[in-house]
């Protein structure tokens, strides 16, 4: 496979790409950070069952907007909106007065967790001989 062709420019780094005042990326980039911070502490303020099955979608002002998968997961969270709006405050986040809850599915991304299998036999005897092979070259 050949390599691409190179730019005569320099490639830009995300942080200076996104810290150039003409840059629309910059504000995008500071609030997609904001968010995450905000489900990490939504999440420390939760069980992780709840954990799990919340996810912050975005701030607006003082209103913090969640989503739930289901009408279920909506109505305990509703249930709990008073406690995690006294959590959030506790953590330094005041100007946020209200919490609205939206069913829709989750958007956060979970790599699949690898399944590591032990060598068969065969395999482990093909990699030894490799590596006493390698060996008497040296």
């Amino acid at each position: 496979m050949a390599n691409p062709p190179r730019s005569r420019k320099a490639a830009s780094r995300i942080d200076d790409v996104v810290a150039r005042r003409d840059s629309s990326l910059g504000p995008l980039w500071r609030h997609a950070r904001e968010l995450a911070r905000l489900d990490d502490i939504l999440a420390g303020l939760t069980d992780p069952d709840t954990a799990r099955h919340v996810q912050v979608a975005n701030r607006r002002e003082d209103r913090l907007i969640l989503l739930a998968p289901s009408a279920a997961w909506a109505t305990r969270l509703r249930m709990q909106a008073p406690q995690l709006l006294e959590g959030l405050r506790r953590a330094g986040l005041d100007t946020i007065r209200h919490i609205d809850i939206r069913v829709a599915p989750l958007v956060r991304s979970s790599a699949p967790q690898k399944v590591r299998r032990p060598l068969s036999p065969a395999a482990t005897e093909a990699l030894d001989q490799m590596h006493h092979l390698v060996r008497r070259r040296r």
